[in-house]
C-alpha cells in the first residue's frame, strides 16, 4: 500500500525499542484501532492533539501526535523533570513519520516544505487518572481538599526547583494513589499529582513571584474551563461547582504553605547535607524545619563543649541523626507509638513531642522530663485512650537515648 513507502525515524529508549517498533507507524494514529492495534480505554482530560493509549508486549504507552520539534523538546523536558525529582511521565522516546513534502508556489518557482508527523511516547502509569475525571463522581469536600493538596505540592515543588510550567491546568495534571516509603514508618499510600504535559516547561535559575502567580492563576482559569465543560455534559443534571472561590482560596493558601515548606527543606539540606524527605520523613509545617535545625544547633554546642573545639554544623547533624534521631524513631516504631498517630511521619512526631516537652517545662518552671512529655503528648493527642504500657516503655527509652546512655 502507499503508506509503506513512508520513511519512519525512531528515537527511543533501548528498553522500549522492541515493543514500539512493532506498531504501525506508517498509518495515522487516529486509524490504528482499525489495523489491529490493542488500544486501551483510558479516560483522559481535554487534549488539543490526537492521543492514543496502547498495549504492546510488556508495556503500555500514551502516544501523542505532534510536531517533531515539540516532540524533541518534550522528551528532553520529561527527562530533566525526572532528574530533578518531579512527579511526571516517563518518556519512552519519539517516532517521526516523513510524509510527502508540501509544494509551495514562490516567485522563484515551486519549493517543497518538509511534512513530518511526530509522536511523543510516554510510559503509561497504572491507576493514574486526570482529576477532571475524578470530579465526575460525588467527591466529598475532604476528598476535594486532598486533590488540591496534591496539586499545591506539585506546583510548589516545581517552582522551588526552578521549573516554570506555563500551562498549569487540571487537563495537564494526573492524580495517583501510590505507595511511598516513609522513613521509620514503612510504606504508606499517598495522593500524588503528576505533571502530564511538558510542552511549555521552562527551566530557570529561579522562579520569580510573578511567574509563580502566573502559573497559579492559569490553573485557576483551568478550573473554570473544566467546570463549564462538565456542566455542559451534565445538561439538566445538577452538580456541585468545581471552581468555587472557596476551592481557589484553599488551593492558594495550601500552595503558599507548600512552597514555604519546600524553601525551608532546601535551606535545611544546604546547611546539614540531609534531605528531610529522604532521611527524616516529610513535614507538614514550615516551622518544623526550623525546629529540627534548632535541635541540631543545640547538639552542635553540646558536642563542641565536649570536644573543646568547634564542631561544624554538618558534623553535628550527622551525630544528631545517628545517635538521637535514628534511635528515637526506631523506638517509635518498635514500641508501636506511630500506630497512635496515623498519618504522621517520624520527623513530625519527633518535633511535636520535643516541643511538648519544652512547653511543659516552661509552664512548670523546671525540666518536665521525657517521661512526662511523652505521657502528656500521647494522652492528649493519641488516637486511642488506653496507652499505659506504651507510655511506660517508650518514655523510658526516650529518656535513655536523649541522656546519651547506651
Amino acid at each position: 500500500m502507499a503508506f509503506s513507502n513512508r520513511t519512519i525515524r525512531f528515537h527511543l529508549e533501548t528498553i522500549f525499542e522492541k515493543e514500539i517498533k512493532r506498531l504501525p507507524w506508517h498509518i495515522p494514529l487516529a486509524e490504528w484501532e482499525n489495523h489491529g492495534v490493542r488500544t486501551l480505554d483510558i479516560k483522559r482530560g481535554i487534549s488539543r492533539h490526537v492521543v492514543l493509549f496502547v498495549k504492546t508486549g510488556r508495556f503500555s504507552f500514551g502516544i501523542k501526535e505532534i510536531s517533531e520539534e515539540i516532540s524533541k523538546k518534550e522528551i528532553s523536558r520529561y527527562e530533566e523533570l525526572l532528574l530533578r525529582g518531579i512527579h511526571t511521565l516517563v518518556p519512552a522516546g519519539y517516532v517521526v513519520r516523513e510524509e510527502e513534502p508540501i509544494p509551495l508556489q514562490t516567485p522563484i518557482g515551486v519549493q517543497y516544505e518538509a511534512n513530518n508527523i511526530s509522536h511523543t511516547i510516554t510510559l503509561l502509569v497504572e491507576k493514574v487518572v486526570p482529576d477532571s475525571v475524578l470530579y465526575r463522581r460525588g467527591f466529598s469536600q475532604d476528598n476535594r481538599k486532598r486533590i488540591w493538596n496534591a496539586v499545591a505540592a506539585l506546583l510548589a515543588e516545581l517552582h522551588s526547583k526552578g521549573v516554570y510550567w506555563g500551562d498549569a491546568s487540571l487537563a495537564n495534571t494526573l492524580i495517583k494513589f501510590e505507595k511511598v516509603n516513609v522513613p521509620f514508618v514503612g510504606r504508606r499510600t499517598e495522593l500524588k499529582a503528576y505533571l502530564a504535559d511538558a510542552e511549555t516547561i521552562e527551566f530557570l535559575p529561579a522562579i520569580s513571584e510573578t511567574l509563580r502567580e502566573e502559573d497559579l492563576n492559569f490553573f485557576f482559569e483551568s478550573m473554570d474551563w473544566i467546570n463549564e465543560d462538565l456542566s455542559r455534559q451534565a445538561g439538566s443534571v445538577s452538580r456541585d461547582g468545581l471552581s468555587t472561590e472557596a476551592d481557589k482560596e484553599y488551593l492558594r493558601g495550601r500552595y503558599r504553605r507548600s512552597f514555604e515548606i519546600e524553601r525551608k527543606k532546601r535551606d535545611f539540606e544546604i546547611q546539614t547535607s540531609y534531605n528531610i524527605d529522604r532521611f527524616l520523613g516529610s513535614i507538614s509545617e514550615p516551622s518544623y524545619a526550623d525546629l529540627l535545625l534548632k535541635h541540631i544547633g543545640e547538639h552542635k554546642w553540646y558536642l563542641s563543649e565536649q570536644a573543646q573545639k568547634e564542631i561544624s554544623l554538618s558534623d553535628a547533624a550527622h551525630d544528631w541523626y545517628e545517635n538521637i534521631f535514628v534511635p528515637l524513631c526506631t523506638m517509635f516504631r518498635s514500641e508501636g507509638v506511630l500506630e497512635y498517630f496515623p498519618g504522621k511521619t517520624a520527623a513530625e512526631l519527633y518535633v511535636e513531642i520535643m516541643t511538648n516537652k519544652y512547653f511543659l517545662s516552661e509552664k512548670s518552671g523546671k525540666d518536665a522530663g521525657m517521661e512526662r512529655a511523652m505521657r502528656d503528648y500521647i494522652k492528649r493527642f493519641g488516637a486511642v485512650p488506653t496507652l499505659a504500657a506504651v507510655l511506660k516503655t517508650a518514655s523510658r527509652k526516650m529518656k535513655t537515648i536523649l541522656s546519651g546512655k547506651k
